[in-house]
């Protein structure tokens, strides 16, 4: 870091970098935020992560523009009951479709209690669907009713339905995975139910969704983050989601411009504990985020072999094994997704970085003290400002700049009491605000008006 001259109060202060981290301030893995507009939001999925989408698409629709569904059915699909999803909502006979009218009562009924938003968001969404020709593990007629249930609400010029894809059960792309009529084993862990079909699942729902967008980036520019679930769902694993999730981030969202999310739900048996970073690297959406500034969040599952949350797939809940209100915005998952969702844009219009917490300071010497204090969150934080005074009331000025949540401050003066606060400060130089103050004396004598420094640099 280049010398500057700083300004001075009562004497000047030198900022050290400390590079080890004191003992119980281990930086969290913690999702950020950036500058997402307003009305960007959509939703995409494949098998239990396409009914995710389905619901979590019905159940926020004043805040989600449109979904991307892949091999679903409709709405409250599996009325809460494992053996109706694992029959009526993916292989029924002709006697026993999703009920496409029962989706519908059930839907007026939770807006009415104001347990979802009100359907009528739905007409203006975009919707796109796909149905593998092939797939013989969630039938073409499923993917019908979802259809149906659609239009019952959207405007049909807004739905696009593609069922003429040669595809298996699988999340389809034109590059990556296994041959396009492939039939994944779940008992295989080589199949990873991706399957190449010459065709862009990902950036045919993100165009239908988002209209005409620029072409795929060859080459990625942008960064996969993980970032800790917990601090959306607490202990997340006892509910069948991963500790970690992952998330998207092209650089021009990194560095500040307006962006927009969307959320990918890979589908059961996709969860990472199986198939590595195969969903969240491979799907086909990263490409595309890349040069059209979407952040893609990549929630994840976990499977659960035991009770009483008992998921052994890692599917996505849709018929109830961790929560009765699974599809309702009170549902666990759906809430925790929710959160994630509103965290990511929480940097709309340049908003201040928050504001560091949990300042403290330790007085080794005469002459220096440690500052140490939690990380802030925020649309590209940049650095931490430190400030001083030696009165509770005086002017503060600042002593100097680190970009980590810690400093070592040396030159000051024994038997003397300071005053220290932090703020983050962003990539556009936007400040957050203020930290909590933290007062301490140093050790000695106090020292006499001439002893007094009347200017230190920064020692980089």
């Amino acid at each position: 870091m280049t010398s500057r001259t700083l300004t001075r109060l009562l004497g000047a202060l030198a900022v050290v970098l400390v590079t080890s981290p004191p003992t119980g301030y281990a930086a969290p893995i913690s999702l950020d935020s950036f500058n997402v507009a307003p009305g960007g939001t959509t939703v995409s999925g494949i098998s239990s992560g396409g009914y995710m989408a389905n619901q979590f698409h019905v159940a926020f629709s004043s805040v989600v523009r449109g979904a991307g569904i892949l091999a679903a059915g409709p709405f409250y699909c599996a009325k809460g009951n494992v053996a109706t999803a694992l029959t009526d909502c993916t292989t029924p006979t002709a006697l026993n479709p999703p009920d496409v009218g029962y989706a519908i009562r059930v839907t007026e009924d939770y807006a009415a209690r104001a347990e979802i938003d009100r359907p009528s968001y739905l007409y203006d969404s975009r919707v796109w669907i796909l149905s593998g020709t092939k797939d013989a593990t969630v039938y073409p007629v499923v993917v019908d009713r979802l259809y149906e249930y659609y239009r019952h609400y959207v405007n049909h010029a807004n739905i696009t339905y593609v069922n003429t894809v040669p595809a298996a059960h699988s999340m389809v792309t034109d590059d990556y995975g296994h041959a396009c009529d492939h039939a994944g084993d779940g008992n295989n862990p080589n199949d990873i139910f991706i399957n190449d079909c010459d065709y862009s699942a990902a950036g045919m729902l993100l165009e239908h969704l988002y209209g005409r967008l620029r072409a795929p980036a060859s080459t990625l520019t942008g960064t996969v983050v993980e970032f800790d679930q917990s601090e959306f769902l607490p202990d997340p694993v006892s509910h069948s989601m991963n500790a970690t999730g992952y998330a998207y981030v092209p650089a021009a969202c990194d560095d500040g411009a307006v962006c927009r999310v969307h959320v990918a739900f890979h589908g059961c048996r996709q969860q990472p504990a199986r198939i590595g970073d195969k969903f969240y690297r491979h799907a086909g959406y990263n490409k595309w985020a890349d040069t059209n500034k979407i952040i893609v969040l990549y929630p994840q599952t976990i499977n659960s072999d035991l009770p009483p949350v008992y998921n052994p797939r890692g599917c996505w809940d849709w018929w109830g094994y961790d929560d009765p209100n699974y599809a309702k915005q009170s549902g666990r998952q759906m809430r925790a997704v929710k959160t994630m969702i509103d965290r990511v844009a929480a940097g709309y219009n340049a908003a201040p970085p928050q504001a560091p917490a949990s300042l403290a300071a330790t007085a080794p010497s005469d002459h220096e003290l440690s500052l140490q204090w939690m990380p802030s969150r925020g649309p590209r934080l940049a650095t931490y400002n430190v400030y001083y005074a030696t009165s509770p009331e005086g002017s503060y000025a600042r002593a100097g700049t680190t970009g980590e949540p810690r400093a070592r401050i040396t030159g000051l003066l024994s038997g003397t009491t300071y005053y220290f606060a932090v703020r983050a400060e962003n990539r556009r130089n936007v400040e957050s605000g203020s930290s909590n103050i933290v007062q301490i004396t140093t050790s000695g004598l106090p020292a006499l008006p001439g002893a007094l420094t009347p200017l230190v640099a920064l020692i980089p």
